[in-house]
């Protein structure tokens, strides 16, 4: 299921010179900035001539793939005469994917701007390891020979209205203490819980938690080992390459079981319904929603937005900041690249994916470099339940707000199951 939003067309607020200083440009980025068959991508400008004379106007479009490759340039010319303008139209083929559209005027550029093309049929085939379930189920085990430790402390300067608010800690796997975030509602009753996931890096952030949530849901914040309520205790150093050579030790497959941990969390919880535990986050908060869904059944539906570490393979041709970061650990560990991806494939969202059995409601950021969207689709793409995906047009490595928060909420409302009463 797709969910299309009303695309605003990307005007161009300086006047942008042509062979005049009258010419100025309007793109048209129309159908939310990416099409489906058996639709066929069309990209307008429009140019308006506000002097005193008649102005040529010669417009090039290039269209690059993701990975930066040329794939068209297209030229049109067109003489407007004075308070005129003229719309010129560049319609073309595209295979699935994403790619970048740059339009110059005489040289200059006037705009640029990503577009995709049938996301749901960009195909990075899942390429896991023979035993990538068994590797799975012995962390899983390593957590549970874990005694948990759970303990709630009052943190009243974070309450609101309807919810009170705790720190919350734990030992997870490898006897890691962390220390999460809690709201609770005040009113006695029974209620579905959302655990929320961070982002790459984040410091203590309890508002992530939404106002819409406050009092009607549980609302847990776990912070995974080294970041957020636990960074100022990190030993981690660069997380994501901490033993990077190996796969039992590595940081992501102890974070994942940290995201594991905080739904063990909610279960102990009086006031759960014992039922209904959604999970929800962005960028890393994205991956590691999908990570638990994968890895613990009892989480009822997921929604990541812009998800981090998917696609590794192409991710690290896509972005210089994930693939550089990468590398150079690896070259200092004396690693192969093959010996890298191998030992990536194991921790890989879009190899979980393929183990993911709920409904899943995923945003992307159309403009964003951070995680970009191939990155996004090629995990989405295996997953083999319910989904549906919302673009974002005009966002880089966000979503636009209230209305993911309305989306979200309203998708784990749809899949809220009956609670029975004991």
């Amino acid at each position: 299921m797709k969910i299309f939003l009303s695309a605003i067309a990307l005007s161009i607020a300086a006047s942008v010179a042509a062979s005049a200083a009258d010419l100025n440009f309007k793109l048209g980025l129309p159908y939310g900035n990416w099409w489906a068959a058996p639709q066929q991508p069309c990209l307008d400008v429009t140019a308006y001539n506000n002097g005193s004379a008649s102005e040529t106007c010669d417009i090039t479009l290039t269209v690059n793939t993701d990975f930066g490759d040329r794939l068209y340039q297209f030229n049109q010319s067109a003489g407007i005469a004075a308070g005129d303008s003229c719309t010129m139209s560049f319609t073309f083929n595209l295979e699935p994917g994403f790619y970048n559209c740059i339009f110059t005027a005489d040289g200059k550029v006037i705009g640029q701007h990503n577009i995709g093309y049938e996301p749901e049929r960009i195909y990075s085939p899942a390429d896991y390891q023979p035993d990538f379930v068994e590797f799975w189920q012995r962390a899983r085990a390593d957590l549970d020979s874990v005694a948990p430790d759970f303990q709630m402390i009052r943190f009243p300067e974070q309450d609101t209205e309807k919810s009170n608010a705790y720190k919350v800690t734990m030992r997870s796997v490898k006897n890691e203490a962390l220390t999460a975030f809690l709201m609770l509602p005040k009113k006695k009753g029974k209620y579905p819980a959302i655990i929320n996931y961070m982002g790459y890096g984040s410091g203590p952030a309890f508002w992530d938690f939404l106002p819409s949530y406050d009092g009607e849901f549980i609302y847990f914040q776990q912070n995974i080992r080294g970041q957020g309520l636990n960074k100022e205790t990190n030993t981690h150093g660069e997380w994501m390459v901490e033993n990077l050579e190996d796969i039992e030790n590595y940081y992501y497959r102890n974070a994942f079981m940290d995201a594991v941990r905080g739904v063990d969390f909610v279960f102990t919880l009086p006031q759960f319904d014992g039922v209904n535990i959604f999970a929800e986050g962005g960028s890393q908060g994205g991956a590691l929603t999908l990570a638990a869904t994968a890895l613990d059944k009892r989480i009822v539906a997921a929604a990541p937005f812009i998800p981090f570490l998917s696609d590794y393979p192409d991710y690290f041709k896509l972005s210089d900041w994930i693939g550089g970061t990468f590398r150079n650990a690896a070259k200092e560990k004396g690693m192969t690249d093959e010996q890298l991806f191998r030992n990536m494939s194991y921790f890989d969202i879009k190899n979980l994916a393929t183990l993911i059995n709920v409904p899943v409601l995923m945003a992307v950021g159309l403009q964003d470099t951070t995680c970009p969207p191939h990155t996004n689709f090629s995990g989405y793409n295996m997953i083999s339940s319910p989904k549906q995906f919302i673009i974002y047009p005009d966002k880089g490595h966000g979503v636009t707000r209230p209305d993911w928060d309305n989306a979200h909420i309203s998708f784990f409302k749809k899949y809220m199951k009956p609670v029975t009463k004991k």
